[in-house]
């Protein structure tokens, strides 16, 4: 039996794992966070979590998306990357490219996206980064220390 005690930790747990960007609020701007995200305002910029995002009703999103998991019930125009399943209610409207292992379209969605496989499209970046380092290993090197460099930072 839940007592408001009880409740109220649920709630804080909840609270402490996801972030809400509610209805009305405007993101000008890339969103990068280590929990959940659930969006029901509008995102113009790239989101990334290693986790689940959710795109509410009302939720818009212009930009990149990168997560393990995504639910859109509200509108997402750009690319998607999913690690895991990409879900698309029939609320959804989609538009860009759907990179998933998996995925679930409900009939009513407003789709217009090409699908590939996420390990796929993994396998195509890692060929890309190989030809640019046989072509020219000396800019290929320089571009790695710079990526290293930001991440010491």
């Amino acid at each position: 039996m839940w007592t408001k005690e009880t409740k109220i930790q649920a709630e804080m747990e909840m609270a402490n794992s996801t972030s809400v960007f509610a209805p009305g609020l405007t993101i000008k701007g890339d969103i990068e966070a280590v929990s959940d995200i659930r969006i029901e305002g509008d995102v113009f910029g790239d989101v990334t979590t290693p986790k689940k995002i959710i795109i509410g009703i009302s939720g818009k999103v212009e930009g990149d998306i990168k997560a393990s998991e995504i639910c859109v019930m509200g509108e997402v125009l750009g690319d998607i990357f999913i690690e895991g399943l990409a879900r698309f209610t029939s609320e959804a409207k989609m538009r860009g490219k759907v990179y998933s292992e998996k995925i679930e379209i409900e009939s009513g969605a407003d789709m217009e996206v090409l699908l590939s496989k996420y390990k796929k499209y993994l396998s195509q970046i890692k060929e890309k980064q190989a030809s640019i380092h046989a072509a020219n290993p000396i800019i290929s090197q320089r571009l790695f220390d710079k990526s290293m460099v930001k991440m010491e930072e």
